[in-house]
């Protein structure tokens, strides 16, 4: 039986690779799952830029 994922860092790390929106304070950021560190995670939007977001400071994660 699979675990559920309980943090934020362990959502992120199920979505490598795959496309998500991700809510923050200061707004939305759509693409990639990248990387996820410590306490960040690296996206990349469908521009190719890369987008730094701190863990902390997510809201909501949603799969596309």
């Amino acid at each position: 039986m699979a675990l559920t994922p309980s943090t934020i860092k362990e959502v992120l790390l199920d979505l490598i690779n795959e496309q998500v929106q991700i809510t923050t304070a200061f707004g939305m950021v759509t693409g990639t799952v990248n990387q996820v560190k410590d306490d960040y995670t690296v996206i990349i939007e469908g521009s190719g830029d890369q987008v730094l977001v701190r863990l902390y400071k997510i809201e909501f994660i949603s799969e596309l």
